[in-house]
């Protein structure tokens, strides 16, 4: 249910990335700047929609009547689009699928947080971002090919159609998460003995293979644990209870995951404002917008899944402390991709610069993302939700600044200053952030090296 619903949510957003200059410079004649007082917009209603479900969905310990909430929403965003005419009317749509889009992507990443452990948490957000790069992909073709159809009305009764779709599976058919994880609580555990390996030499190795990832997992988050212990402590919060939003944001794993989202999605909502524009103005493909994002949704899509997968393997190999040298290595490559794009003098270039962003993109946003629910879980809190609208609020933080920042900056300079300077301030940002839980890791497992192997003083001769 989570990959439908984030499907349908940047499907119906994507819808209108491609055709936004077409329809605010064409139709509406509005200045450049307006395509990124559009995209901001949504930002902030995505603010709004995220912090609220995710507060009241910890506090009433539901998730789906907040998604069944979520598809309303995105039925009255469809209905403004398709009567559109004005450009206030594109903002007040932008805003409403805004809330919409908070409420549903911070509830569907929740909901994988509840029912999967520490050590499936990367690749299974990594599944769901799939469905999340497929819609990205085919979302600004169809967009496109339907405005020049039928206008404007072409995609918005796409998006109301899916939009009524979503409400009745999540009305009808969905279960909600919380439940699935109260019956996997009260299930018994399988022992991990000879007994239950006596089957067959098969199931043997399968259980050995299980108990052996288990004590793997365990020595892996070791730093996390100790977070969440620290966590409870400072806010008196016992397992199992509610902990404040602010109490989670000034931990040092959500404050990393958190400036590591804010950046990389700054910036792609930024080239999604830019980019565009710099098509028609610099390299005179105008009519390549949607083909554009159909290249970079396909790198995404056949990037994502071996991204969760290594940063999974490679935490469980080596500790909570891979996560930060992924995002790293994914800001590195960022600002390599952001040169690149920028010194571009054709469209394949560009593109190639685009693709490097897309792999930069996944490396900083997946282990990211599955950062906050392992921290929760392993706090032991009921703050799933509220852990992942954090995540939200970060993603639409950089939404509402760049592309605002990134138009102004590309009428006055063009294309190439805004976005080599946007990229390099705010990866140097988060690769502080990297390096610090970095070193903090190493004095903390120095500690316990020395806790557990004390040096013996040597009597004086």
């Amino acid at each position: 249910m989570s990959s439908l619903s984030l499907f349908i949510d940047t499907f119906v957003y994507s819808l209108t990335v491609a055709m936004l200059p077409e329809i605010l410079q064409g139709d509406m004649r509005a200045p450049e700047s307006a395509n990124g007082l559009v995209t901001t917009v949504f930002g902030l209603g995505s603010i709004v929609g995220g912090l609220a479900a995710g507060c009241l969905s910890d506090y009433f310990q539901n998730r789906r009547i907040f998604q069944v909430l979520a598809s309303l929403v995105y039925i009255v965003a469809g209905s403004i689009f398709y009567v559109v005419g004005h450009f206030y009317q594109i903002l007040l749509f932008r805003a409403i699928n805004g809330i919409a889009s908070g409420i549903a992507c911070a509830l569907a990443f929740s909901s994988m947080g509840d029912v999967y452990p520490a050590n499936l948490l990367g690749f299974k957000t990594a599944i769901v971002y799939l469905c999340n790069d497929i819609a990205y992909t085919i979302g600004p073709i169809c967009g496109q090919r339907l405005y020049h159809i039928a206008g404007v009305r072409g995609p918005a009764a796409v998006a109301i159609a899916l939009s009524i779709f979503r409400f009745a599976v999540y009305l009808v058919i969905a279960e909600d998460s919380l439940a699935i994880r109260g019956m996997q609580t009260s299930a018994p555990a399988p022992a991990c003995d000879a007994d239950t390996a006596a089957d067959s030499l098969e199931s043997s190795a399968s259980l050995e293979h299980q108990c052996k990832g288990q004590e793997h997992a365990q020595s892996a988050y070791h730093n996390v644990s100790e977070d969440g212990a620290v966590m409870q402590a400072a806010g008196g919060a016992r397992p199992g209870k509610d902990v404040p939003m602010l109490r989670l944001l000034m931990s040092l794993p959500v404050i990393v995951a958190t400036l590591s989202i804010a950046t990389s999605l700054g910036v792609q909502s930024m080239l999604e404002a830019l980019v565009p524009l710099h098509l028609i103005d610099s390299l005179h493909h105008p009519d390549d917008g949607g083909i554009t994002f159909v290249i970079l949704g396909l790198t995404f899509t056949a990037l994502v899944s071996a991204v969760g997968k290594v940063n999974d393997m490679l935490i469980e190999r080596r500790g909570e402390v891979m996560r930060y040298y992924i995002m790293l290595f994914g800001a590195a490559v960022m600002v390599l991709a952001a040169v690149l794009m920028s010194l571009a003098k054709t469209y394949a270039v560009l593109m190639v610069g685009f693709s490097l962003f897309a792999l930069a993109n996944l490396c900083m946003v997946v282990p990211a993302l599955s950062a906050y629910g392992d921290f929760v879980n392993d706090a032991n809190a009921n703050s799933m939700a509220r852990g992942y609208a954090i995540a939200g609020c970060a993603w639409a933080a950089g939404v509402s600044v760049m592309p605002t920042v990134g138009s102004a900056l590309y009428s006055r300079l063009g294309f190439s200053a805004p976005v080599i300077s946007a990229t390099l301030v705010l990866c140097t940002a988060s690769t502080v952030g990297f390096v610090v839980f970095i070193v903090r890791d190493w004095h903390m497992r120095k500690r316990r090296h020395n806790t557990a192997h004390p040096r013996r003083r040597v009597a004086p001769v």
